[in-house]
Formats: structure tokens, sequence, C-alpha cells
């Protein structure tokens, strides 16, 4: 195996192991990586990273919900240069047709135009540019709750169980303790 390979995977796994073993109760880590995913599918380059924060500190400071603000940080990566033409192209193919039939007729293309799949009609620019930011942000939103539900479940059964497995780990320790 390649020496890159083997950093890459050292890397992963710590950085898998910094989120579970996190403070904070399994709810609040996935509550933070749900929040962090929803985020990630969102058409705000640039503002994703600060917005997943100050939503994550905002729920701890004004709700009940306290949301993991490194799992929220966390989450956001799923949207990396490697991963965002296909995740924002899938964006765009679930809120095109929502946002064609929410535009009035003069914003909307017409003809062949709007049945065809031109990367020109992604321009921002134009008469389209309304369609496609509106498709980009509807698809965001539609993509970003059903990735949040299952990023948030995912989660809390991991850190549940990395949770459990200390706690277990801890119980033998202090019974060999005592035993001696």
């Amino acid at each position: 195996m390649s020496s890159w390979w083997k950093v890459a995977k050292r890397k992963w796994r710590r950085a898998r192991v910094r989120l579970l073993s996190g403070a904070g109760a399994p709810a609040e880590i996935a509550g933070g990586m749900a929040l962090g995913l929803f985020i990630a599918v969102l058409p705000i380059l640039g503002l994703q990273l600060p917005l997943a924060l100050l939503l994550a500190e905002a729920f701890r400071r004004l709700t009940p919900f306290h949301m993991s603000r490194v799992a929220a940080a966390a989450g956001v990566w799923l949207n990396n240069p490697f991963t965002m033409a296909p995740v924002y192209g899938l964006c765009y193919l679930i809120g095109r047709p929502i946002a064609h039939h929410l535009l009035p007729a003069s914003q909307q293309r017409t003809g062949a135009e709007a049945g065809a799949f031109d990367l020109g009609a992604l321009s921002f620019s134009g008469p389209g540019a309304l369609e496609v930011i509106l498709g980009l942000v509807i698809g965001g939103v539609l993509l970003g709750l059903p990735t949040a539900w299952v990023g948030y479940r995912i989660t809390y059964g991991m850190v549940a169980r990395h949770h459990a497995r200390r706690e277990e780990r801890r119980a033998r320790r202090a019974r060999g303790l005592r035993m001696a």
C-alpha cells in the first residue's frame, strides 16, 4: 500500500474517533452532523461553514436542543471540491421542475429550451438565471432534508455504540482494579 493511502487512512480514523469521542450526548453530536449535512447541500459556497457554526451556536444558546459545532463543521465537508458537481447537479435536477412551475411564464424558458438540459442554461445571467438559482435552492432543501435525517440516524447509532463500548471498557477496568 502506498504511503499516501496509509496517511489518509490514519487521518480519517483520527477524525472519526475525535468526532465519536467528542463531548456531548449522542443526540447532540448527531444533531450537529445533521445540521452540517443539511447546510452542505445548499448552494451557498463560502458561507456553509460559518453558517453551520453560527446555527449550531444559536441552537446551543437559544433552544434546549444542543448541537455539536464540531460535528456541524464535519457535516459541511460532505460538499467539497470532489463532490460539488454531483451534489449541485442533483440539487438542480430535483429542484428544476418545481422552480419551473413556480415562476411566471415570462421568467421561464419555453419550447424545446425548457425540456432540454444544456450547460448554457446554467449561466447566472439572462432570463433563465432565476429558474436556475431557484431550482438549486429548492433542490438543495429537498435533498438536504433526507440527507440530514439519514446522517442523524447513522451518526446517532455510531456515537451511541462508541459511548457504550467506552463505558463497558471503563466498567471492566474498574472491576479489575477492585479485584486486585
